[in-house]
């Protein structure tokens, strides 16, 4: 089962899909934070940054300025493996290999290739 950062982060990444769009769930400044390390840590910070952007106006986002500021300077180019590599992670992470995309077993593969790479040299 997912957990409410998880689930937001999901939120404010399917803005490029034709998914109707739910609101945010309410979080504290602390989940908020939380949301933001593993977001700089899979450097998917391009998309999230768009997803606040898009969800501006909703009630639910509440953090502080400084917090949302921090988001928003996350431009970047939107490289489309590390997206790919996050949602592989989230799906590993709660054994959910029957949602993998297409993309995300590509990213699998490599990975895997990566590791044998190591592994020989």
């Amino acid at each position: 089962m997912k957990d409410v950062i998880e689930r937001n982060i999901e939120r404010l990444l399917l803005l490029d899909t034709e998914q109707e769009r739910e609101p945010v769930e309410p979080m504290t400044e602390w989940k908020w934070k939380r949301l933001y390390k593993t977001v700089c840590r899979y450097e998917i910070g391009p998309w999230i940054a768009d997803g606040i952007k898009a969800y501006e106006d909703d009630f639910f986002l509440q953090m502080s300025d400084a917090l949302r500021q921090q988001f928003l300077d996350l431009q970047g180019t939107k490289e489309p493996e590390r997206l790919e590599r996050f949602l592989l992670e989230m799906d590993r992470a709660k054994g959910l290999s029957h949602r993998l995309s297409m993309n995300s077993l590509k990213a699998y593969a490599n990975d895997l290739i990566d590791n044998i790479k190591n592994i020989e040299e």
